[in-house]
């Protein structure tokens, strides 16, 4: 059975420590042997009352991890537009959107009719033309201008004249533009019209 120091009643243990050594010297050291033990038994007596189970220690929660910086995603690389398709000229590509006048009439005993587009370029197409073949523009009345002709036309026709005086339709030039020629023909085409019309066929 294990002896604990509290049980000890210290004034019990220096009494019969003075019965059995009645000298001065043994009851003195009895006496602080006695209050050596007191004290002893005391303080068990407090630390065991006061401490219980001691209160587990609380763990430091961890400090919240820094959410790290989500990284850059990279942009896919942008794809080059593929070429412009290197096609045949058309007359809109060269001239604008509206190469001739829309609807263009003439007026006669039976009332109004409709001429061909092609022989009425719009002032803008007949300045490429002019441009292209070197002349100034000028406008003509080219049908139903003789005197006494019952046909009139109600719009003129943009017309180029060349630098010997003569003239060329720029709305025809404009329609070499239609049949989906290389560019090489069309040059070909305008200087043959040209020639043409420089000889007067």
């Amino acid at each position: 059975m294990a002896l604990h120091i509290s049980s000890i009643n210290p004034l019990q243990v220096a009494e019969r420590a003075a019965a059995r050594s009645p000298s001065t010297r043994t009851s003195l050291a009895q006496r602080q042997l006695a209050h050596t033990l007191a004290a002893a038994a005391a303080s068990a007596s407090s630390s065991g009352s006061s401490s219980g189970s001691a209160p587990a220690t609380t763990a430091t929660a961890p400090a919240a991890a820094t959410a790290a910086t989500p990284a850059v995603t990279a942009s896919p690389a942008t794809t080059a537009a593929p070429a412009a398709s290197s096609g045949p000229p058309t007359a809109q590509s060269v001239f604008g959107a509206n190469p001739w006048v829309t609807n263009p009439t003439g007026s006669g005993p039976l009332g109004t009719y409709n001429y061909n587009p092609f022989y009425f370029a719009t002032p803008q197409t007949a300045a490429e033309v002019a441009a292209m073949v070197g002349g100034t523009v000028v406008q003509v009345n080219c049908f139903g201008q003789s005197p006494g002709n019952p046909f009139s036309q109600n719009q003129p026709n943009e017309m180029v004249r060349l630098s010997n005086g003569t003239m060329l339709n720029p709305g025809l030039v404009a329609s070499f533009y239609t049949h989906g020629y290389p560019q090489s023909m069309v040059d070909q085409m305008v200087a043959n019209e040209v020639a043409n019309v420089t000889k007067g066929t």
